[in-house]
This record gives C-alpha cells, sequence and structure tokens, in this order.
C-alpha cells in the first residue's frame, strides 16, 4: 500500500513539474483575429497566418538579408516571359492532421482564396489563370500575364491542409464546396505551422500550441503555449504588465500607456520600422477636396510634427519619422530624392487663394477609429490647423466596422476623413500603390479617397506587369509623384511600430539586424522566440 501511495504521489509531482515547465507566451491583441488564413486581412489575423500556416516563401531568417526565399517550396523556377511559376515543394511537411503537404493542397489552396474572394485573394484573382500538378511535389501556376509582385505575393498564399478542409465542409454558396469549410477552418487550424490552434474565439482569445512535427524543428526553449488575447483597453494593459501576465502589447495603445509601462520591471519597447504609414484620407468626391488646390491648402496646413509627437514614447524610443511619399521608405521604388513632407502655412495659404470653394463654405467632417485613441488628437490637430484657414470642421469617432460598411457603400456614403494605418502586406510597391491609388479598389478602406485618374491607373497596370527591375523601380518613383502632386491623399508619417514587451523572451525579429521581415505580422514568428521563464 506504502508503494502504491509513492507511485501516485511520484505521479503527481511529475504533472506538477510538468505542468510548470510549459512556458506561456501572453499578447495583447486588437478586436479580432480571424484563424481562417485566407481572410486575413489585419495585423492580428497576419500573426496567426504566419504561426498556424506556412507559405511557398517568406523572407530569410538567417540574419543576413529579408530577400524572399523558397519556404515550403524547395525551389521555383520562373519562365523567360515571367508567367510560368514552377514549384518544386519540400518533401514529407506534415500539416496538423497529419497529412503530407502535396501539389494538390497548393492548387487548392490557390483556387479557394480566389473563390473566397477575401483577404489577400486580390494578389492573385485575375492573374492565375489555372495550376497544374503533374506530380505530388511540384505545381505549376499559370498567369494570365507577367506579374513583377507575383513572387513576394507568395508570402500571403496560406497553403491549406485539402483533405481535412474537404471532410468539413457545411453548406455555402460555392455548390459542391458548400462554404468551403469556412465554418470549420474559423475555429480549427489545417496548417503545416509551427503551432496550432487548441482553442479559438474571434472576439475573445486564440490559443496556440507547439505543433511536434513541424518541417523545420522547433527549439525546445520556443514558447510551448502562445495566448493572444483580443479587445484589451490600455488600463487592462497596464493592469497585466504590473501584474506580470502580459509578455507583448498592441502597437496601437497610447504613446503615454506605452511610457507609463516603461516604469514596470522587466518591460521595454521592442521596435518595428518600415511596416505602416498613417494617412488621413479625403474623400476626393466631396467639396472642398475635389478641388487639388483645396486638398493641398489643407496637406500644407497639417502640423506632421504635432501628430508625429503622438507616436513617441519617450525623446529617445521614437514612433515615426517624417514621411517622404506615400509609401513606406523600404519599399522598392521608394524616391529618396523626394522632399519631406512637413508643414507650410504661407503655402497652404498659397494653394487655399486658389480653391474654388471659399473658407466657411462647408464644414469638414473628420471621423477617427474609436478604438485607436490617438487618432482623436490627430483629428483634433488636424482641427485646429485647418480653422487657421478659415475652415471650421467637427470631430466624431466611429466604430471600424462602421467605417468601412460607408467606404463600402462607395463615395457617397464615405465620410470626408478617415484615419488608417495602411501597412505592409508584401514588401513590394504594387502591393502597396495599387490598393491605395488604382481606381478599381475603389470601395476598400485602404482607397477611401475614391481618387480616380486615367495616368496613375495606366502607370500602376504597366509596373505590375513588369519583373523586379530598376525600370520598374522607376516607373514606382513616377507614380508617388503624380499622386503626390495631385495630393491624392495626406500622409501623415511613417510609422515605427512600438511594442511593450516583457523581458521573459528574447525577440529576434525585432532584436537582430535583417531579421526584420517587411511583412505585416510576418515578426511575430513565435518559433524563433526564447523563453526565460515559466
Amino acid at each position: 500500500m506504502k508503494r502504491f501511495f509513492a507511485l501516485i504521489a511520484t505521479a503527481f509531482l511529475v504533472a506538477s513539474i510538468s505542468a510548470q515547465a510549459e512556458t506561456v507566451l501572453r499578447i495583447g491583441e486588437g478586436s479580432i483575429g480571424r484563424l481562417d488564413p485566407h481572410e486575413a486581412t489585419l495585423v492580428a489575423d497576419s500573426i496567426l497566418m504566419y504561426n498556424v500556416y506556412d507559405t511557398l516563401v517568406f523572407p530569410s531568417l538567417d540574419g543576413k538579408s529579408t530577400e524572399m526565399k523558397p519556404h515550403l517550396a524547395e525551389s521555383i523556377e520562373v519562365n523567360e516571359s515571367g508567367t510560368v511559376f514552377t514549384v518544386k515543394l519540400r518533401p514529407n511537411v506534415k500539416f496538423h492532421s497529419g497529412n503530407t503537404l502535396s501539389s494538390e493542397d497548393v492548387k487548392f489552396s490557390m483556387n479557394r482564396i480566389i473563390e473566397l474572394n477575401t483577404g489577400f485573394s486580390y494578389m492573385f484573382d485575375g492573374w492565375v489563370k489555372s495550376v497544374d500538378t503533374p506530380d505530388p511535389l511540384t505545381a505549376v501556376i499559370n498567369l494570365t500575364n507577367p506579374y513583377g509582385t507575383f513572387y513576394s505575393a507568395l508570402a500571403r498564399l496560406s497553403i491549406i491542409d485539402s483533405k481535412t478542409v474537404l471532410a468539413h465542409l457545411g453548406k455555402g454558396d460555392f455548390g459542391d464546396l458548400g462554404d468551403y469549410g469556412l465554418d470549420w477552418t474559423r475555429k480549427n487550424s489545417a496548417g503545416t505551422g509551427a503551432y496550432k490552434a487548441r482553442y479559438h474565439n474571434t472576439q475573445e482569445r486564440s490559443e496556440l500550441v507547439k505543433f511536434d512535427d513541424y518541417f523545420l524543428g522547433i527549439p525546445d526553449k520556443a514558447p510551448d503555449l502562445v495566448r493572444l488575447q483580443y479587445g484589451q483597453t490600455d488600463p487592462t494593459v497596464i493592469a497585466l504588465f504590473e501584474r506580470g501576465e502580459m509578455d507583448i502589447a498592441r502597437s496601437f495603445i497610447a504613446s503615454e500607456t506605452k511610457k507609463q509601462l516603461l516604469s514596470v520591471k522587466g518591460v521595454t519597447i521592442a521596435s518595428e520600422p518600415g511596416i505602416a504609414m498613417l494617412f488621413m484620407k479625403p474623400n476626393v468626391t466631396k467639396p472642398p477636396f475635389d478641388d487639388v488646390n483645396c486638398r493641398k491648402g489643407f496637406a500644407y496646413a497639417l502640423d506632421y510634427e504635432a501628430m508625429m509627437l503622438q507616436e513617441h514614447v519617450t525623446d529617445k524610443i521614437r514612433g515615426a519619422i517624417p514621411a517622404k511619399s506615400p509609401m513606406p521608405s523600404s519599399h522598392p521604388g521608394f524616391d529618396p530624392t523626394m522632399p519631406p513632407i512637413k508643414q507650410d502655412m504661407a503655402k497652404a495659404k498659397e494653394f487655399m487663394a486658389k480653391c474654388k470653394y471659399k473658407p466657411g463654405s462647408h464644414k469638414i467632417q473628420i471621423t477617427w477609429i474609436s478604438t485607436v485613441a490617438k487618432e482623436e488628437r490627430f483629428a483634433l490637430i488636424a482641427q485646429v490647423n485647418w480653422k487657421e484657414l478659415g475652415w471650421e470642421s467637427y470631430v466624431e469617432p466611429i466604430v471600424w466596422a462602421h467605417w468601412t460598411q460607408k467606404v463600402r457603400g462607395g463615395a457617397g456614403t464615405a465620410p470626408m476623413i478617415g484615419q488608417v494605418y495602411t501597412f505592409a502586406r508584401i514588401p513590394d510597391a504594387d502591393a502597396y500603390l495599387y490598393n491605395i491609388f488604382h481606381s478599381s479598389r475603389h470601395g476598400q478602406y485602404s482607397a477611401s479617397e475614391f481618387f480616380a485618374d486615367d495616368q496613375v491607373d495606366e502607370m500602376l497596370d504597366k509596373a505590375r506587369t513588369m519583373l523586379p527591375s530598376s525600370k520598374r523601380d522607376a516607373l514606382y518613383a513616377k507614380i508617388l509623384r503624380r499622386v503626390q502632386d495631385l495630393q491624392a491623399t495626406f500622409t501623415g508619417f511613417e510609422v515605427i511600430n512600438t511594442y511593450p514587451r516583457s523581458d521573459r523572451f528574447s525577440w529576434p525579429n525585432m532584436e537582430k539586424p535583417n531579421m526584420n521581415t517587411g511583412l505585416m505580422g510576418g515578426n511575430h514568428i513565435f518559433r524563433l522566440m526564447e523563453m526565460k521563464g515559466g
């Protein structure tokens, strides 16, 4: 009997030690997180996507460069015209289900994202003609035309387990494919990623655990469990850090909150440059923004230094740098010779004098996203600046879902001014500029200006059919100059995302040279992090 109780006690001790040994990384994120990678659009979605799923290519994580390289692919060959991509897959890559990755999964994933017409489907829809599968490890992707962005765009095509999805089809609008497995994939993972979902609720939290059969292996010191909590307010974030119950906060919390967190033992700030920009987007179809001289007057009147000040955590920890154009300086095609965008009241009055509308003829509506408190300050700064020119305005909070709904309704329902942080989906000029300035994108939140210019459309269409080259970069520089000359938008500044983080783990993507992927959500790679405690 004594031996029996000794064995029981030993078992409990082992279980206790095992439980204590589990390392947990705790993250506070935005209002929602989508688990299905083919619906992903925002930061939280992308964080889930890059940890639960893998893509054919991904930026090099060797610390030497950020060049896109084959990832799930072993190699990718492109024909001379740039219209045929022959993908050789790594052998013996396992999905979370235990199924083995094959070319059929690549074909299924490409068809699925295009047919769902959500998330990053616009990077492939209209460009991919077909996907052939001559053998289980070879996928041949045939394009309709040369597409200079396509190789990089593959970093946004998550490869999903076709067998698992087909086994979990629900009722839906896709014929024999029903709902394309959406009801299931919105709650469960079907990827090859280093982590798999053990729990997911879009509005509440996600819990990810290590996938032991990950094809690249996972270091022992990587977190065993990652918990992403959604919809946390600034006071909640402060309380959790003070109790030692949070490791990473989202970058959108207020700068004062970040500064206050620096007084908490073990909390520092991680910086992520080259990923995002802040825009104040005028609806250029509505007076007075339908007049280019008016737009230039409003743009020159903005106090950009005061706006950037709202992003800085301390004098040394800066959260923004002046923009030179409406594209991050890290992207190919960026023109460093363009002057920094800054306030100039003399020029503002000069252009406003040419405006066909008299100050006060229209009251300006300035909306801000109610969950991003610092946007109210940008709105108030603009309100003061524009009052100096004689224009009255009112500041209106709006929830993200309501604002995007108004934008989808068209130029007539879209607000006069909307504020948007625009993130780099991939580090490519086309992926950034086409989404904002091509007239075909009207109705998308990124194009809420409803700007339309035949020359810009023509140049954007031409540039995206060019393979990466200095000529392509030069054309994008020309596009940047034209949209700036036409004041197609109000570019606030280039963001340096700042994340409060604990000292319980190391974060190579933020700490080491050449480890910044340049991808929205692509620097939260959990398998690369090392936990220093339980």
